[in-house]
C-alpha cells in the first residue's frame, strides 16, 4: 500500500511538470460553436441571447428544416439564427425556410460563403478575400495580431455608435450585387460594400449577413463590440416567443466530407501534456500491478445463511404437550395466547371475561358476538375443569382458529 501512494505521488508530480513545460498559445481555430470559449467560438453570443430576449425560450436546432423538432411553420414570432462558415442549403431547405418566414417568422443567416443554391435564391453575389480558402475550408486561420477589421451599420436605421472594429482575423465578406427590388441594406464593411441585407417575405423577414466573426468571443469581448450584437438583435421583435440557435448548417457542410474516425485514446494522445501523462500513468500502474500481485488478505470463509428455527421450535413444543396428553395445560397456553392477542390487537381489557368483554370485542374486531360468546363459554368450561379430553381440546382449537381467520 505504501508503494501505491509513492506511485500516485510521482504521477501527480510528473503530470504537473508536463503541464507547466509548455506555454499557452493563442488558439486561432475558427469553430463558431456555441459551446467553445476559445477566441473564435460563439459561447458569449449564445449566452447573451437570454438577456436580449428575457421572455423568449432559447433553444438549439440540429435537424434539417424538413425534420425540425422545435420549430413549426404554423406559429409566428419565432427567430432562427444560423451562424456558419458555409451556408449550403438544398432547394428543399430553402423552400422550408421560405414557408417558415412567410408565416411571420425571422431567419438570420451569417456565413462567409453562400453556395450556388443560396446565391441564386437570394439573388446575391459576394467577393472572395485573400484568406478566403484558409478560413472557410481550413482548421486554423492565418491570424495577424496587427490586422484590424471594421463593420458598420446604416445610419438611417440605427442610432450611434455605428462602427466597430477588432484586431482579429478578417473572417468576413461583402456583397458585390444585391437585388434592390426586394432587398435593402442594413450594414456595411470598411469599404462601404454591404455585408448585411434584409429580404421581406409577406409577414416575416430574411437577414443575410456575411461577417460571422462578429458573433465570436474575440469580437464581442473586445472593447464595446457587444453593442453590435445588441443592435442586430433589435431587428427581431422584442416579444419573440422562441429564439433558436441553429447547429445543422454549421455541422452539415463538414459532415459531408469524409473524416477519419477518432477514438477517445487518439484525442488524449493528440496533446503533448496528456500524452506524457498517459504514458507515465500507464508505466506506474504497470509497476504497481507487478509489485502488488501477491494477495495480502487471507481468504474470507463462507458462512451459511442463518436459518429461521422458530416454526420448528413451536412444532416440537406442541408435539411434546400432545404426546404427554396434558390437554388441559395446552388449552391454558392457547387461552393465554388468545388473551394476549386481544389485548395487543384490539386494545380490549381481559381482566374480566364477561358479557361486556364479548360486546366490546365484537364491536372492535367486527366478528359475530355469538361466535365470541361460544368461544368464551368454552374458555370458562376449560378453566373450571381439572382435565379435558382430546376432543374438547380440538373443539376449543377450532373455535380459536375460526376467530383468527374469519374476516
Amino acid at each position: 500500500m505504501k508503494n501505491l501512494f509513492i506511485y500516485i505521488s510521482l504521477l501527480i508530480v510528473t503530470f504537473s511538470v508536463c503541464s507547466c513545460g509548455k506555454l499557452h498559445t493563442f488558439n486561432d481555430t475558427i469553430t463558431l460553436n456555441r459551446n467553445d470559449k476559445i477566441p473564435y467560438g460563439t459561447y458569449v453570443a449564445y449566452q447573451l441571447l437570454q438577456k436580449e430576449f428575457p421572455h423568449a425560450r432559447i433553444e438549439t436546432n440540429r435537424y434539417a428544416p424538413a425534420e425540425w423538432r422545435n420549430l413549426t411553420s404554423d406559429s409566428a414570432k419565432q427567430v432562427l439564427i444560423i451562424i456558419t462558415k458555409t451556408f449550403e442549403p438544398s432547394e428543399q431547405d430553402l423552400d422550408y425556410l421560405t414557408g417558415f418566414v412567410q408565416k411571420g417568422n425571422y431567419v438570420f443567416i451569417s456565413a462567409l460563403q453562400y453556395t450556388r443554391n443560396a446565391v441564386k435564391f437570394f439573388n446575391l453575389a459576394s467577393q472572395r478575400h485573400f484568406n478566403y480558402y484558409g478560413l472557410a475550408l481550413g482548421v486554423h486561420s492565418p491570424f495577424n495580431p496587427f490586422d484590424s477589421v471594421t463593420v458598420q451599420l446604416d445610419s438611417a436605421l440605427f442610432q450611434q455608435p455605428l462602427s466597430w472594429n477588432y484586431p482579429g482575423a478578417d473572417f468576413a465578406n461583402e456583397f458585390l450585387k444585391t437585388d434592390s427590388a426586394f432587398t435593402y441594406h442594413l450594414g456595411y464593411a470598411s469599404n462601404d460594400l454591404p455585408n448585411l441585407v434584409a429580404i421581406n417575405s409577406i409577414d416575416g423577414r430574411f437577414f443575410i449577413h456575411s461577417a460571422p466573426f462578429t458573433f465570436t468571443n474575440f469580437f464581442l469581448l473586445y472593447e464595446n463590440n457587444r453593442q453590435y450584437l445588441e443592435k442586430l438583435m433589435s431587428l427581431f421583435p422584442s416579444d419573440a416567443k422562441k429564439i433558436v440557435w441553429d447547429e445543422y448548417f454549421l455541422n452539415h457542410y463538414y459532415n459531408q466530407r469524409p473524416q477519419k474516425k477518432q477514438g477517445l485514446l487518439s484525442v488524449i494522445l493528440k496533446y503533448d501534456n496528456f500524452r506524457w501523462a498517459f504514458w507515465v500513468a500507464l508505466l506506474l500502474l504497470s509497476l504497481c500491478l507487478i509489485t502488488e500481485v501477491k494477495r495480502r488478505q487471507r481468504i474470507i470463509p463462507v458462512y451459511a445463511k442463518p436459518e429461521n428455527d422458530s416454526l420448528e421450535f413451536v412444532t416440537t413444543i406442541g408435539r411434546l404437550y400432545y404426546e404427554k396428553a396434558d390437554h388441559k395445560n395446552l388449552a391454558d397456553k392457547l387461552t393465554q395466547y388468545f388473551l394476549d392477542y386481544v389485548r395487543n390487537r384490539y386494545k380490549v381489557a381481559t381482566s374480566a371475561i364477561n358479557d361486556a368483554f364479548v360486546q366490546q370485542l365484537a364491536a372492535k374486531s367486527g366478528k359475530p358476538s355469538d361466535d365470541i360468546m361460544q368461544l368464551v363459554d368454552a374458555m370458562h368450561a376449560i378453566n373450571l375443569s381439572g382435565a379435558i379430553t382430546q376432543n374438547q381440546l380440538m373443539d376449543y382449537y377450532r373455535l380459536l382458529e375460526k376467530f383468527y381467520t374469519s374476516p
